[in-house]
């Protein structure tokens, strides 16, 4: 029998979240490096997260009942990007084409949405996959790697760091944003802000950086390398697992390494569409 793709329910989180449990520590376990998703119970609560964002869509992958995998998409309005993740199939299911079949519903619900950016951050252990995304369209633009730390000593606090408190410094935030990217993040800001994660860093009076909280969901943008240590060092916490620095920011991860910081796992950022190559320093997040 042919696959069956449809609309995941509420009902499918417990299937959904273990097979993408299953999927991490499979791939995980070959090479030795921490799950990304540590825990049934975790895979099952991130899907119910998902399911319960108004911006998220997705759908699963079954066969005569049975789920073999699923995959979200999600929107950041005003952002032009949409993002595809988590995709996740069985490994029982690997070669029968669910995959393939997933992508292919979610970049048609993209082009439905009229949302020609699309991104995804993907485990270059599985080879597989990366497969899939290059004959899907994607390019791979910035290799990451997820730092494991601490919250750096009080020694390196700043008093050009500060907390974001209201609105105010929104604008000059997404007028950042837009020059490194082409566009702004606001309503990621908005939420770290309304969570008590996001700052900002200023030199000589202007805005230089900000940060959308350090952690596994946030992102950060700054003039110079220095900003970005400073959003960092003065970060009250570092959220989630760690936080993600592109491969190719030799000054920061050489910092990172002298302040105690370690190499989690590897990632690629890959993009669908546009992409501005980003000047100057920046951290993404999970999603893109």
């Amino acid at each position: 029998m042919s696959l069956t793709i449809r609309p995941i329910e509420s009902s499918d989180a417990e299937s959904c979240g273990r097979i993408g449990y299953e999927a991490h520590k499979a791939i995980s376990s070959i090479h030795g490096y921490p799950s990304e998703q540590p825990s049934e119970e975790y895979g099952i609560a991130l899907v119910r997260t998902i399911l319960g964002n108004p911006n998220s869509w997705g759908v699963l992958a079954e066969k005569q009942g049975r789920v073999l995998g699923s995959i979200f998409l999600h929107k950041f309005p005003p952002s032009p990007v949409a993002v595809i993740g988590p995709l996740t199939v069985h490994p029982s299911a690997e070669d029968a084409g669910v995959g393939r079949a997933l992508m292919s519903a979610a970049l048609g619900k993209a082009r439905e949405q009229k949302q020609e950016q699309v991104r995804l951050v993907q485990s270059p252990s599985h080879i597989r996959s990366f497969v899939l995304y290059t004959k899907q369209g994607f390019t791979l633009r910035e290799p990451l790697f997820l730092m494991h730390g601490q919250a750096l000593a009080p020694n390196y606090k700043s008093d050009n760091v500060r907390l974001v408190l209201d609105d105010s410094d929104i604008p000059a935030c997404n007028e950042l944003c837009k020059s490194v990217h082409g566009f702004s993040r606001e309503m990621e800001l908005r939420q770290a802000k309304d969570q008590g994660v996001a700052s900002v860093v200023e030199r000589n009076g202007d805005l230089s950086g900000y940060a959308a909280g350090i952690g596994l969901f946030g992102h950060a943008v700054a003039k110079s390398n220095d900003d970005l240590k400073a959003l960092i060092a003065n970060a009250h916490a570092i959220v989630g697992p760690g936080f993600f620095v592109p491969a190719r920011n030799r000054e920061l991860l050489n910092w990172l390494f002298e302040n105690g910081f370690r190499i989690a796992w590897p990632a690629n950022l890959m993009t669908l569409g546009v992409y501005q190559e980003p000047l100057t320093p920046f951290l993404p997040s999970l999603a893109y």
